[in-house]
């Protein structure tokens, strides 16, 4: 370590900028984008619009403030013409449209909806905005928000989801504003959220995912819609509001993109039965419905994953692209630990267009298709913006949004090894990251991380808390077991019905491996991770001694408990089992973690958000109870009104507490 370089410390993590949004103008000149910092005393946080010019030179090629305020300003769209840009901002205290021309000036507020609006996008000829809004459905906001809550009639099986809360029948639709006038019309209607949408080339109508055939959530049963844009306004007098499903013959239908000469509608969809984990695909629709076409069935990696970070996630953004001529459709998938940008033609070919040792997110590009932007993280950078041309040449790096912080800290690059699994089919990928000062005459613990999903990644993407361990001298290992992403579908779908399998011998291999390369003191073991992390984490203390501490996470200690009370166990735990879970409720339950409650010793730390509906605290009570009534050392930290992913999107004040207790528990026994 040089003099000026000091270790990461925990406070850092409140000055790590995070870019969350990036749209290049249609004529490829300017970039904008959005970036969010935490506000400690206020306990929230901010974010601006910024506009980076793609080939400026000198004092031009600074990146200028857009957005002024202390706001959130989110979601920037530029306008078919390139003059004015429409974002999303709470300025006047809930999330409203606005429009703001480029040149200067003031931002015009266009929509005043009690609940606000997400996802606005330009009709192509420029002269309306579509977005969506759960105005106007389900329980209204005085019932809701009475003093002392209201009585809900529960009906749904689908009743609360993570982040978005309790449902209450609020229901996300497409609105579209006409600019002329100023009015927002409803489009879509009935008992179920849209999910995404894009507008036809000659503005006449809306392609949009949902699920309308049950409860489940669109991210695991959803279809494609077409509806027309006259509709909007016109209340249907059934539950019928005019559209037609048009992608029959695949599961899911996500992230609809209407090509140029208006033939085709590309999205993201899985072949229909396919197991847990499968790879999800590029499909083309007609407009008019009938016959799919998968366009990467051959391709064996699954488009949109994101690598998982602690600070960044573009996953939310699974953007489709297509060139000019409607002839490809460029796509995010990993590859490895890697994500980069890929292209595939209608013939099925594909090609990696933008690659390189980093996680590629948030990509767009402009109107004729030459230029492209996008959002790019490595192992020692949170993330920044970056242009090129379509073909990946002549990239540049737009910003430096981070800079203050990276340039004063230590960081280290992370040392990959490869290790032929106990079945010799798969070849696993594992990372160590060594102390900073590391001796290697000397020994130091390690912190064994483990990832969520299952069929999640780690891969080229920062990642804080494992910068944070270095710091303190210890080296970290994380690895990317099977059931992850990136491998091909026989390795993501190779832990099904083996939660603690297979995937734990291989978190087990890794350790030896990294315990034979020297500097690692195996006295000294600690076993950490979030959900599927943390029922790792449950489990591995369940069946060896090995570790001196734990620390888990919002995750899973009871399978049967988790299938009733999770958002998404009803109808995601039993495919990934490939069993009932009623028929076969012992077999649930010795693989479960707190099945092994007794053989239990090693001190655990449990990290649990009171308001997370994917792996809900329950699971953490149940645990935290049973192991305290038999004297094993055991804490819980419970963190009021956060969600799943607090390691990453919780308020400030969470995030920095949670690091400071995990710092304090590894520190207690390591």
């Amino acid at each position: 370590m040089t003099d000026k370089k000091r270790p990461l410390a925990v406070e850092d993590v409140l000055d790590i900028a995070v870019i969350s949004d990036a749209e290049i103008s249609p004529d490829g000149t300017t970039v904008a984008y959005v970036v969010k910092r935490a506000e400690r005393e206020r306990n929230t946080y901010t974010s601006a619009i910024y506009l980076a010019p793609v080939d400026g030179t000198g004092a031009d090629a600074s990146p200028q403030r857009f957005t002024a305020g202390q706001h959130q300003d989110t979601s920037p769209r530029w306008s078919p013409d390139g003059r004015q840009l429409a974002f999303v901002s709470d300025r006047s205290g809930t999330p409203q449209l606005y429009v703001m021309n480029v040149a200067g000036g003031e931002a015009r507020q266009v929509t005043t909806l009690a609940r606000g609006v997400s996802q606005p996008q330009w009709s192509p000829d420029g002269t309306k905005i579509a977005f969506l809004s759960t105005e106007g459905n389900g329980v209204d906001d005085e019932t809701r928000n009475r003093p002392g809550g209201f009585i809900r009639h529960i009906e749904r099986v689908q009743y609360r989801f993570d982040v978005l809360g309790y449902i209450d029948d609020r229901f996300s639709h497409i609105w579209v504003v006409d600019l002329a006038d100023g009015t927002p019309r409803r489009l879509t209607w009935g008992d179920h959220s849209v999910h995404s949408f894009a507008w036809s080339p000659d503005g006449q109508f809306i392609a949009f995912s949902a699920n309308r055939e049950d409860e489940g959530n669109a991210l695991f049963r959803s279809q494609l819609y077409v509806i027309p844009v006259a509709q909007a306004g016109n209340a249907p007098d059934a539950a019928d509001d005019g559209a037609r499903c048009v992608s029959e013959g695949s599961e899911i239908a996500l992230w609809p993109a209407w090509s140029p000469d208006g033939q085709s509608i590309a999205f993201v969809g899985r072949r229909p039965g396919a197991r847990a984990g499968a790879n999800n695909e590029i499909y083309l629709a007609s407009p008019e419905g009938g016959a799919l076409r998968c366009l990467t069935e051959g391709f064996d990696r699954s488009p949109g994953t994101a690598s998982f970070s602690d600070v960044w996630n573009p996953l939310e953004h699974t953007l489709l692209h297509w060139t000019p001529d409607s002839r490809a459709v460029s796509f995010t998938a990993s590859d490895r630990g890697r994500v980069g940008l890929y292209r595939v033609t209608t013939d099925g070919e594909v090609t990696l267009a933008v690659g390189g040792d980093r996680s590629i997110g948030l990509v767009s590009q402009s109107r004729d298709g030459s230029r492209l932007a996008f959002v790019a993280a490595t192992f020692t950078n949170p993330c920044d913006v970056y242009a090129c041309n379509a073909d990946g040449s002549n990239e540049r790096r737009l910003t430096q949004v981070n800079a203050g912080v990276l340039d004063a800290v230590a960081l280290q690059e992370p040392e990959l090894f490869t290790f032929e699994s106990f079945d010799g089919g798969f070849m696993v990928d594992a990372w160590l990251i060594r102390p900073i000062d590391f001796d290697p005459a000397q020994r130091y613990p390690l912190v064994q991380i483990i990832h969520g999903g299952p069929h999640s990644i780690f891969g080229h993407t920062f990642f804080f808390d494992m910068q944070l361990w270095a710091s303190q001298g210890w080296n970290v290992l994380f690895i990317n077991p099977r059931a992850s992403q990136g491998y091909g579908e026989a390795f993501a779908t190779a832990n099904i019905g083996d939660w603690g399998g297979g995937d734990w011998w291989e978190q087990e291999k890794a350790l030896d491996l990294a315990i034979e390369r020297g500097g690692v003191d195996p006295e000294r073991l600690a076993v950490t991770g979030l959900s599927y992390g943390g029922f790792m984490t449950n489990w591995i203390i369940g069946q060896t001694d090995r570790y001196r501490v734990a620390v888990s996470e919002n995750g899973i200690s009871n399978l049967v408990s988790f299938f009733t009370t999770s958002d998404i166990g009803w109808y995601w735990l039993e495919k990934e089992m490939e069993r009932t879970v009623w028929d076969n409720i012992g077999w649930y339950m010795e693989r479960s973690p707190i099945f092994y409650v007794t053989k239990m010793k090693t001190p655990l730390l449990l990290l649990q958000a009171e308001t997370d509906y994917r792996c809900p605290i329950e699971q953490g009570e149940q645990l935290y109870t049973a192991l305290r009534a038999r004297g094993v050392p055991c804490k819980m930290v419970r963190f009021p009104g956060e969600s799943h992913a607090q390691l990453a999107t919780g308020r400030p004040e969470t995030r920095l507490v949670r690091r400071e207790e995990t710092l304090r528990w590894f520190q207690r026994y390591l």
